[in-house]
């Protein structure tokens, strides 16, 4: 499998490349308010309407885990971090890929991007090199890991996306039962 990486303070993660629609910098998003605090906004990407998860605070991360993971306290007055979106493909476009997949991992119908810190590389990662989460992960909720695999001196955390946008919480109508 082909993972796409990011990273999301100093976690090394990454997602299956099928999933990715588009990679880009950071953009003014429109704030949704009375949504959950892990939804940043909506971002209008070439009139397509995308739903922006910060992945920080999916991953309920606290102030003291926030400068851990940043490797330092941020300094008041500094500029704000560079970010970047990775904009996911819908259900509807994954299933012409592989059914497989988009009835496994991608769920959703809706457009739906991630917010990471800085970007990876792309990794060619064998299935049988996929180890189960180590209990001691610190940062990520283990529903929210498929798997780790060991790369040089790195840990990369490949993530369960559909756990991520609310799989179990919000189920998609039809997204199964579409023939």
């Amino acid at each position: 499998m082909l993972v796409s990486t990011f990273h999301l303070g100093s976690i090394y993660i990454g997602v299956d490349i099928l999933l990715v629609r588009e990679i880009n910098r950071s953009m003014e998003y429109t704030p949704i308010p009375g949504s959950p605090d892990y939804i940043r906004g909506m971002l209008n990407i070439r009139g397509r309407i995308i739903t922006l998860f910060d992945l920080k605070r999916r991953f309920s991360w606290s102030k003291e885990e926030l400068a851990r993971q940043d490797g330092k306290e941020k300094k008041p007055g500094s500029e704000p971090k560079k970010q970047y979106n990775v904009i996911m493909k819908t259900h509807h476009e994954v299933v012409r890929i592989s059914r497989k997949l988009a009835d496994t991992q991608c769920t959703w119908e809706d457009p739906v991007g991630l917010v990471v810190d800085r970007l990876g590389d792309v990794r060619n990662v064998s299935d049988d090199h996929i180890l189960p989460p180590p209990a001691n992960l610190r940062g990520i909720s283990a529903p929210f890991i498929r798997g780790v695999v060991r790369i040089e001196k790195d840990l990369l955390v490949i993530l369960n996306i559909a756990k991520i946008f609310g799989a179990d919480e919000h189920p998609v109508a039809g997204a199964v039962a579409n023939g």
